[in-house]
């Protein structure tokens, strides 16, 4: 992209010795916004990963830490229900004699023991089993066995680690003191069945650590889990992602901003170079008729033996000139006007057409055969009345004329034709110049737009005649039509719609009429 603006700024049109100050003024501006939206980019994304970055450790401590402390408080209370077991055991002993009812209350006071069975040192033939007939808990884990050794014998009983756990996990996730609850909230701690290694689990949008538990829970173990979700650290929330996205649209709408002042100090140069070879073209076409009128009227001073004929002869050149020089007035005037945004109020009288188009012939005719082009008029009958402004009008279609003349090549025939049909008015200027080709048809009404043809380039003008026509046909409701191939001549053709029939009944009680 940086090459493509490169080589804008270097195909911006320069006058001759002309130094680029617009373009580096426009360009260094936007390269400082440039280097500040890069900076800027650079330094969110850097913070974003250690932003990140910091939290995964922090996260990953956390986790440890939750699932280590969790299991010590498990593996402790474990080990404190042993004890108790132990204790209360050896206060039986203390009360003899032990039998099977003193066993079985034992046993129903330490609901996770499911058997138990007691040899006596002093008559190992007088051993005691008592059992929990009750239905036990269905999970996961099997029965396993432990001993008591006292002074006077021995106890082994078989113990659920289901029903273990179910003693000691109240106590053991019991909900921290207010204190510190927000901050052990943060993790997320269950009980899971399976001997797990000590270290991270695998998990999704966060980090999750197992803690195995010592025996006799050691089937089971402790894992910690911190969602790092709500601190965004995937998907579209992330910090680095965020920060890369809105940095490339930042970097992109400057780079477009500066591609559209590249592009408006183009269409700005093209223009004050097209305004000043107007200024150069219109200086060249007053200077001609105007030294055409001077030379003609000094010779009518000075020619007293001038015959009737010469004299007949140099005063239609002067009229010719006259009106050639009017022509151009009118049409500089329609340029000043459109530079300033600015409209002359269209007078709309009764018009014929047949009026309109025969007059203006008839007055430019002499004009026409001087530049050694023969009009063939054609005009069908009947043309009804029309409500146009006859000045605008006759100036569109000397414009038409005027173009077909400049671009015509050996074949110097215009054909002019006026036609009406259901909806229209159609007038026709037909040449057998050098054409349009079909890529520029859509940009000729375009203000100072040119066709890109070598023989275009050498031939006086400045865009603005099929601008000018374009907006009085508009200006009556009309539109234009181009028919052009390269090589073959162009057909441009002025559709003005039609006055409804009763107000031409209207217009034709104003007007007489005319043959």
């Amino acid at each position: 992209m940086g090459r493509g603006l490169l080589a804008k700024l270097k195909s911006l049109p320069r006058r001759a010795g002309e130094r680029p100050e617009r373009a580096s003024s426009i360009l260094l501006p936007f390269f400082i916004i440039f280097v500040g939206m890069s900076v800027l980019a650079w330094r969110s994304y850097v913070l974003s990963v250690r932003t990140e970055r910091g939290t995964k450790t922090l996260a990953t401590q956390y986790a440890t830490y939750a699932a280590d402390i969790t299991a010590s408080r498990f593996d402790a209370l474990v080990r404190v229900e042993l004890q108790k077991a132990s204790d209360d055991w050896q206060q039986v002993e203390r009360r003899p004699p032990v039998t099977g009812e003193t066993l079985h209350g034992w046993l129903r006071a330490h609901d996770w023991i499911t058997s138990a069975f007691y040899v006596p040192d002093a008559n190992p033939v007088g051993a005691i089993y008592s059992s929990d007939r009750g239905e036990k808990p269905q999970g996961p884990g099997s029965a396993q066995t432990l001993e008591i050794y006292t002074s006077n014998g021995v106890v082994r009983y078989t113990y659920d680690p289901v029903r273990l756990m179910a003693r000691v996990k109240p106590t053991a996730l019991q909900p921290p003191p207010a204190a510190t609850r927000e901050l052990s909230q943060q993790a997320q701690v269950d009980v899971v069945f399976g001997a797990l290694p000590r270290g991270a689990v695998a998990a999704d949008h966060g980090f999750a650590y197992a803690s195995p538990l010592d025996a006799p829970l050691s089937s089971y173990a402790i894992r910690a889990f911190v969602d790092t979700s709500a601190y965004a650290t995937s998907g579209w929330e992330n910090p680095r992602v965020i920060s890369i996205t809105l940095s490339a649209v930042a970097v992109g709408f400057t780079l477009l901003g500066l591609m559209l002042a590249i592009g408006g100090l183009r269409r700005e140069t093209e223009t004050m170079n097209l305004r000043a070879a107007l200024v150069a073209n219109v200086s060249h076409e007053l200077r001609t008729p105007l030294s055409m009128i001077r030379l003609g009227a000094e010779t009518l001073k000075r020619g007293a033996r001038l015959g009737e004929k010469q004299r007949l002869e140099i005063e239609d050149s002067i009229l010719r000139e006259v009106l050639h020089l009017s022509h151009l007035v009118e049409n500089v005037l329609d340029v000043a006007r459109m530079q300033n945004k600015s409209t002359k109020a269209l007078a709309f009288t009764p018009v014929y057409p047949r009026d309109l188009v025969t007059t203006l012939i008839s007055t430019y005719e002499s004009w026409i055969r001087s530049k050694g082009f023969e009009v063939r008029l054609r005009i069908d009958d009947p043309i009804d009345e029309q409500s146009w402004d006859r000045e605008a009008v006759s100036r569109a279609l000397l414009n038409l004329i005027d173009n077909a003349i400049k671009y015509s090549g050996d074949d110097k025939v215009l054909d002019i034709a006026l036609r009406q049909t259901e909806q229209h008015v159609v007038i026709e200027v037909t040449d057998h110049g050098i054409g349009i080709d079909p890529a520029d048809l859509s940009r000729i009404f375009e203000p100072y737009y040119r066709a890109q043809f070598s023989d275009t380039q050498t031939r006086r003008g400045a865009g603005l005649g099929l601008t000018l026509v374009q907006q009085i046909v508009a200006s009556h409701g009309g539109t234009i039509e181009v028919e052009s191939q390269p090589h073959s001549g162009s057909t441009f053709r002025l559709l003005f719609p039609r006055a409804p029939r009763t107000r031409q009944d209207a217009l034709g009680a104003l007007s007489p009429q005319t043959t």
